[in-house]
């Protein structure tokens, strides 16, 4: 009798058990997981709020927002925008400009995502694009996180002109992740501008303090002329010849504007290669990548690289010194893409 009691007790516990992992959540040992969500909304009432959220436009990096659920708004526009000085090109955007905003968030929050597509808005305001007609006209967009365990059919689907999606996401794992749109042709998409990256801090932060945190994206750009202003143009892109790579979107532009730091103060760099086809080998002259973590999770961990290697959708977070005042070339170490205009400089004062 009491070994059956026994049994049904262990029976039971082992229900118990299995219960508690069925349904949208699971804990494997690295923290609660949250699979899916409810099911996304698509309306024809545009969202007027403005951009709302941990947002920045790097090199700058958002702080973090406390609570369990952050609330995050940016929408999709057609814009001109300037590559470098002489060339301006018909963009499609999230946000206001190339890469789209970094996104900051931590593990186990939830990102309550509301997106406006204004491209019938954007397209008849801007007098540039209205000369090139095929890149200015209204069309449907979409968002796919990286960052994000959903069902993409539901929640990155396109949505047309004048439509706003809302769907929510729970940031599972630590990472620099990549967002970029995923209505077809997916490739035309992203070389015409959007992209951007999301930064998820492990629950209990990045392990370390830094003095300064710097976010950098790098692209490829191709291109054609098309009347006044320049046009992404896919055979290039399939071809894989780009005219320009960049950090942040402008082609050298932290040559000519050095980002400024301090000498002896660490420094935390994250970087996203959102290609789309380009691997990138990041190197700074002068100094060691004290720690490198592959994809951005400190569970990957690399010590003393010379340089990080990172293929396009993936990201990387770096940890280095600059041992005395000076400058200090950054560039992508495939020498094609750094004389296409991935370097830059940081100045050590």
């Amino acid at each position: 009798m009491k070994s059956f009691i026994l049994i049904s007790s262990l029976l039971i516990l082992f229900s118990c058990k299995q219960s508690n992992n069925t349904g949208n959540s699971s804990d494997n040992g690295q923290g609660k997981k949250v699979y899916g969500s409810p099911k996304a909304n698509v309306t024809n009432t545009p969202n007027n709020q403005k951009q709302q959220g941990p947002l920045a436009y790097g090199p700058n990096v958002p702080k973090i927002q406390d609570g369990d659920t952050v609330v995050v708004k940016f929408d999709v526009s057609h814009k001109t925008f300037h590559v470098k000085k002489d060339i301006v090109m018909a963009a499609w955007l999230f946000g206001d400009s190339l890469p789209g905003p970094v996104l900051r968030v931590r593990v186990g929050q939830t990102v309550k995502f509301s997106m406006t597509n204004r491209t019938e808005d954007s397209a008849f305001s801007d007098m540039s694009l209205m000369m090139n007609m095929e890149m200015m006209k209204p069309m449907q967009h979409s968002i796919d996180f990286h960052a994000g365990m959903v069902n993409p059919a539901d929640k990155y689907r396109s949505i047309a002109p004048g439509e706003t999606i809302d769907f929510v996401w729970t940031a599972n794992y630590p990472g620099v992740f990549m967002y970029h749109c995923g209505t077809p042709m997916v490739l035309m998409h992203m070389i015409s501008g959007m992209v951007g990256m999301v930064i998820v801090e492990p629950e209990d932060g990045f392990p370390g303090k830094v003095d300064r945190e710097i976010a950098l994206v790098q692209n490829e750009y191709y291109l054609k002329q098309a009347g006044p202003v320049y046009r992404a143009d896919t055979a290039m892109a399939l071809f894989r010849q780009p005219n320009y790579v960049a950090f942040n979107g402008k082609v050298n532009q932290y040559t000519l504007r050095p980002i400024q730091v301090k000498a002896g103060e660490r420094i935390r760099v994250y970087f996203l290669n959102v290609g789309p086809n380009n691997i990138s080998s990041f190197h700074i002259i002068g100094t060691i990548l004290d720690k490198v973590w592959l994809d951005g999770n400190p569970a990957n961990q690399l010590v003393g690289m010379q340089a990080a290697l990172v293929g396009p959708a993936q990201g990387a977070v770096m940890e280095f010194v600059l041992p005395e005042k000076g400058s200090y070339t950054f560039l992508d170490h495939s020498f094609a893409n750094a004389s296409l205009g991935a370097a830059g400089e940081f100045l050590a004062e």
